[in-house]
């Protein structure tokens, strides 16, 4: 039985179920696995996954982002579009992944777009040079596609996991009860 899965790059030890490194984001076996060539028949691990309502993103949610390779979560609101990157020479990003190794993993000034349409969010990839992955698949640059909650996102090898949060309702509390006081 295997219980880890050692990094062919970095070395890091990976729990077996994963397919990328949470520590510099290179392919796993398991994750070479998963791509490769099968016999086409009844195996159940080759049918689709559904997952129906994980896209929707209503105005009452925050999108959570862990940063798997420093354990980093950044919490982000936004009304139209949010563009992930990294600030340097004069580029200032909604989200700057500098603290989170950005610089060293890949990620570019101007990487990736989040975008919300439709109670849904919409990322592309903005022509960066190491490009943005969706669940281990390159998006091609400047098309759009749907961000659900739990979805794998790296930015080069920059491995995050995506997830939706309501945020918390503000709690009222109850005005004080006036008190029948007899008349003097």
């Amino acid at each position: 039985m295997v219980t880890e899965q050692i990094c062919e790059k970095c070395g890091k030890s990976n729990p077996p179920q994963e397919k990328i490194c949470y520590s510099c984001g290179e392919l796993l076996p398991a994750g070479k696995q998963a791509i490769s060539t099968h016999a086409l028949g009844d195996d159940p691990a080759l049918k689709p996954e559904v997952r129906w309502g994980t896209a929707f993103f209503g105005n009452d949610m925050v999108l959570r982002i862990h940063v798997r390779c420093t354990n980093e979560i950044l919490e982000i609101s936004f009304r139209d579009e949010c563009v992930l990157g990294r600030a340097a020479d004069g580029a200032t990003p909604d989200v700057d992944l500098n603290g989170c190794e950005g610089d060293n993993l890949g990620v570019s000034r101007r990487h990736t777009k989040l975008t919300r349409q439709h109670e849904t969010v919409m990322v592309q990839d903005l022509g960066s040079l190491n490009g943005t992955f969706l669940n281990g698949q390159r998006l091609l640059p400047y098309q759009p596609r749907v961000l659900r909650n739990g979805d794998e996102l790296s930015l080069g090898h920059l491995a995050m996991k995506i997830v939706y949060m309501r945020t918390p309702k503000p709690e009222t509390t109850p005005l004080p009860k006036e008190k029948n006081t007899p008349a003097e």
